[in-house]
């Protein structure tokens, strides 16, 4: 096995037999360990004749290997055909197994995005068919669903994403989503702030193994895929400090999340729920739990508590939303004199570029802490500012949870197929 000055690896054996020695370059391929796997897999390939088992990288390489020695490609090995008869729902299962995906934080969104575009384009379409006249529709589409336009973009840029992967494994040569004009998202801005007593009643609507991850949420500012994806180890309650590595950030900085002392018994409560109940499940910090007992979070299960419980109480439109409780957070820190520096370190943003400060002048863990212990979370009425309101104009919404009317109207909502959502297994 020999690296290439770009970093690529190139994969030396003797899959036909006899002394003819082969050479494959893996252009995507960084690790050695992953270079073997692809090897091992040719080569019982070939010789057993079968190689429906080939993954996208090793089909590629094993029919590239083909070519290069001038021999006819195996029927079974498909070769051309691949990339024609590729569906989208085949094209969502690679990217998702894609590594530099299906280690990241943001794999959910992408998952959710996916499940929403193909239930509209269908997922049996050869992904080479998806051109900017369907993704146009797409867009008509979902704001006749009532999404917002913000909404619309990121899903796209999910598909722009999966795109850019099949190019990357040379399964298509065209990313159509770059040549579509994104929609403008200034009529959905939202500024909101949600009082202590409406967060405190939207909780109570939740189910019980639903609620620790709000009040984290709420007492720390964390984003809904940080908190879905903490771990034990990651919560260090005698130092009162939550830690993120970069792989766990959306900005892929490291995070330190200072726990303030109204959610010390929480997280307490949830840690000694997992050692009680779950022995080698998961090392997730929150976990599902109904009749057949506790299992690992999907955010399918996640993300419809929090609507159900707003239109259980009643609430006039608009909604706040979960994510609304990380902005609640950011104005409660400012009207508490939280120092800005520290408050950002926090939070962390993925657009803001950290200052010479931020990057030299460290923040200790007794900082943090007792810059949360002086946060206070009481800092008056809920207010909902949306741009794009029925009037044209930006309103003021006082959406108290005592004074809300009961909203006849459903959301509405896709059909997601299963076998989109891939497990995180």
């Amino acid at each position: 096995m020999v690296k290439d000055r770009d970093g690529s690896l190139f994969i030396y054996f003797y899959p036909f037999g006899g002394k003819k020695k082969v050479g494959i370059k893996l252009p995507t391929v960084k690790r050695k360990k992953e270079a073997e796997r692809i090897e091992m897999a040719i080569l019982v390939a070939i010789r057993s004749g079968d190689y429906s088992g080939l993954d996208a990288v090793s089909r590629e390489a094993c029919i590239r290997m083909f070519k290069n020695q001038n021999l006819a490609i195996p029927p079974d090995l498909g070769g051309d055909e691949l990339k024609e008869d590729l569906t989208y729902r085949d094209a969502c299962k690679i990217f998702i197994t894609d590594p530099g995906i299906h280690d990241s934080p943001g794999r959910w969104r992408h998952e959710l995005s996916l499940a929403n575009i193909g239930a509209k384009i269908g997922v049996n379409r050869p992904i080479k068919s998806v051109w900017i006249p369907e993704l146009e529709q797409y867009q008509r589409d979902r704001l006749t669903d009532k999404v917002s336009p913000a909404t619309v973009n990121r899903e796209l840029v999910s598909l722009s994403k999966l795109f850019s992967v099949l190019i990357k494994h040379r399964l298509i040569e065209v990313n159509p989503v770059r040549l579509l004009d994104s929609l403008s998202a200034r009529d959905g801005e939202r500024q909101v702030y949600i009082s202590f007593k409406d967060v405190q009643s939207i909780i109570a609507r939740t189910p019980e193994w639903f609620r620790p991850l709000a009040l984290t949420a709420y007492y720390t500012g964390m984003r809904r895929g940080e908190i879905l994806g903490l771990t034990k180890k990651q919560v260090n309650l005698s130092k009162r400090i939550i830690v993120l590595a970069p792989q766990n950030t959306k900005e892929a900085h490291w995070k330190r999340v200072p726990i303030h002392k109204d959610l010390v018994p929480i997280l307490e409560s949830s840690l000694e729920n997992g050692k009680r109940k779950v022995t080698s499940l998961s090392n997730k910090l929150f976990l599902f739990y109904d009749k057949t007992g506790p299992r690992p979070l999907e955010l399918e299960t996640f993300k419809n508590v929090w609507p159900r419980a707003c239109e259980a109480l009643g609430l006039k439109e608009p909604w706040p939303r979960f994510h609304d409780l990380r902005h609640t957070w950011r104005t409660n820190a400012r009207r508490s004199k939280m120092d800005p520096q520290i408050a950002e370190s926090i939070l962390g943003h993925q657009t803001k570029a950290r200052s010479v400060s931020e990057r030299y002048g460290r923040i200790s863990d007794e900082e943090l802490v007792n810059a949360i212990d002086q946060m206070t979370f009481d800092h008056g009425e809920t207010e909902i500012l949306v741009a794009n309101d029925v009037a044209g104009l930006s309103s003021k919404s006082s959406n108290s949870v005592v004074t809300g009317k009961q909203s006849k109207e459903k959301k509405a909502t896709l059909h997601r197929d299963p076998v989109l959502m891939i497990s995180s297994s």
